[in-house]
């Protein structure tokens, strides 16, 4: 019996695992791996709650609340995809006529299938080359990495053949298809430069620089709602690799099988502490690591074109909040191979074509905005609240643009658009008001993600849809009246010097009162006192604001029925994007 056969044997042998999570026990009845040929025989129209389960290690996701649409999520390591990969998936879309949406972790959905045609989808996906394997699921899912990794001006370490490495090891392996506790995330990047962030990673090989040797530090535990913390461990090139395997067996062999909202890596490293963990990693590493060294991390902005390091231009084709249409896609498809050209998915759910000749490309995209990272939605996701990608109208789309903001979007509190890891982010939810359930948002600010500082902060717990545009517009006119030159500078210079309460009672006043102040004291009571004299809504400005939010937040509700009362009698139009 081999060492991964033994660990899985003693996994279920815990006293414990009458104690384990409904899914730890199907994967005792049965391996996921072993399930697979149970597939070609299934009958989608009446599947089982444990079938949709075992099924999404495939790549097939389904769920009993809309039992008759399928999805297929299909993997491309560190979104690469080959021409010939292209023209399949371009001819599949058109086939099967299903929707595309582009993923945070630079891999494709396609929605819309249904139970009598998902299982030749399938075989044919199978049969072109792409995977679909542990694309869901508790496995390692996607791994990414720097859209210009290789070609880009700021790349030092080419990482493609380490994700290779890393994805052969993991991928359709019996031992470790559907086994781990929970999902696994792995981001790792060569380049000094990007537009995204990593830190909402598992696990994050960052690069470094160490006694003048490029390396990687490791950071771990991130997830949508934390940020990847530093282990103090510099790894050389070479070790990346079996520094990974040597981690998946120990989260394997070590993490929770209990409750489910408490077994990703961020919970056992909270529980037991990283350095423990590090000792789980030593069983299997045979190398030594050393201290970290430094992390190198800079900043760009997002721009349309990029210039490579054999002196071409990259050009980033905006994708309609994720989505692409089936004839956007024929035409990518063709564009790409009749030029010779070449086609990465990015984390940001952009398309980016590489290799131009010139900062000139005769392909235009549809959509103006490139900076807003948005969730599947309720159109494609029963968890969401919101129809993310077509509410989209009510935020001021052309300011966000402008300023280059990064926003995520969120259909609910999962956090699939890294809300939290945004200049702004928002989280699409549903309230009562007047015996109406009523759409309202959840606002966070102040992220530090480019170097995993800070998460964003939640500044308004309810923001009903119809005044969210007013009160992201002064959000945002807050920032381009800074002296800053991106929104996380703002953030860490301005808006995360004061409290939250604060923030929010000073976006409410400017709200309800139309005055142009700006922040331009750290004193909150005096920056009040002296922007809003004699305003009947101050009261005794304690430190939580209480009772002036209160009041103030009132007002939001009270102007969203304005609005919606004129939106019934069809005399009022309100165009969210002028």
């Amino acid at each position: 019996m081999s060492k991964d056969e033994l660990v899985a044997v003693e996994l279920y042998n815990k006293e414990d695992f009458e104690n384990y999570n409904f899914r730890e026990k199907l994967k005792k009845s049965l391996r996921p791996y072993d399930y697979f040929k149970e597939i070609e025989s299934l009958d989608f129209e009446d599947l089982t709650t444990s079938d949709r389960f075992f099924l999404q290690d495939f790549g097939i996701y389904n769920n009993e609340l809309e039992e008759d649409d399928f999805t297929l999520r299909l993997r491309f390591p560190a979104g690469r995809i080959s021409n010939e990969q292209l023209i399949f998936l371009s001819n599949m879309v058109s086939k099967y006529k299903v929707d595309v949406v582009l993923t945070a972790r630079a891999g494709v959905q396609l929605h819309g299938f249904e139970a009598h045609n998902i299982l030749d989808a399938y075989k044919d996906i199978e049969n072109s080359g792409i995977n679909t394997w542990q694309s869901f699921g508790d496995n390692v899912r996607n791994i990414t990495t720097d859209v210009f990794d290789a070609v880009g001006i700021y790349n030092k370490i080419e990482v493609f053949p380490l994700i290779k490495q890393m994805q052969e090891f993991i991928l359709k392996n019996p031992h470790y298809v559907g086994l781990l506790p929970r999902r696994l995330s792995v981001g790792i990047c060569g380049s000094s430069a990007t537009t995204t962030s990593f830190f909402a990673s598992d696990i994050y090989f960052a690069l470094a620089i160490k006694d003048d040797e490029y390396g990687f530090n490791v950071y771990l535990g991130g997830k949508n709602t934390e940020l990847a913390k530093s282990t103090n461990i510099f790894l050389k090139k070479e070790q990346v690799v079996e520094f990974y395997i040597a981690l998946v067996k120990a989260f394997n062999k070590h993490g929770s099988r209990l409750d489910r909202e408490r077994n990703r890596l961020f919970h056992l490293l909270e529980d037991i502490g990283v350095e423990k963990f590090k000792e789980y990693i030593k069983e299997d590493f045979t190398s030594s690591w050393s201290s970290s060294g430094k992390t190198i991390l800079e900043k760009i902005q997002t721009q349309d074109f990029y210039e490579l390091k054999n002196n071409k231009y990259a050009f980033c084709y905006h994708s309609k909040f994720a989505r692409i249409k089936q004839d956007e896609l024929k035409n990518i498809s063709e564009y790409v191979n009749k030029n010779n050209l070449e086609l990465r998915f990015g984390t940001d759910q952009q398309i980016y074509i590489l290799n131009l000749e010139s900062k000139n490309i005769d392909l235009k995209h549809q959509n103006e905005n490139r900076t807003i990272v948005a969730c599947a939605g309720s159109e494609f996701c029963p968890y969401s609240y919101w129809s993310i990608k077509d509410e989209l109208k009510y935020l001021p789309l052309k300011r966000i643009q402008k300023n280059r903001i990064l926003m995520g979007f969120s259909g609910c509190l999962r956090g699939c658009a890294k809300h939290e890891h945004s200049d702004i982010g928002l989280v699409g939810l549903k309230a009562d008001y007047l015996g109406h359930r009523v759409k309202t948002a959840r606002i966070y600010l102040g992220a530090l993600y480019t170097n995993g500082e800070a998460l964003a902060r939640k500044v308004f717990n309810k923001v009903p849809i119809d005044a969210l545009h007013d009160i992201l517009d002064l959000i945002i006119e807050e920032y381009e009246k800074s002296i800053y030159k991106n929104f996380e500078e703002f953030s860490s210079n301005v808006l995360n010097k004061y409290s939250v309460a604060f923030l929010n009672l000073w976006f409410l006043a400017k709200f309800n009162t139309k005055k142009e102040v700006y922040l331009n004291s750290l004193d909150e009571k005096e920056l009040i006192l002296n922007s809003f004299k004699n305003e009947e809504f101050i009261f005794d400005l304690s430190n939580d604001y209480e009772k002036e939010i209160e009041v103030l937040s009132q007002s939001l509700w009270q102007y969203s029925q304005t609005i919606e009362d004129k939106k019934l009698n069809k005399t009022y139009i309100m165009d969210h994007n002028a």
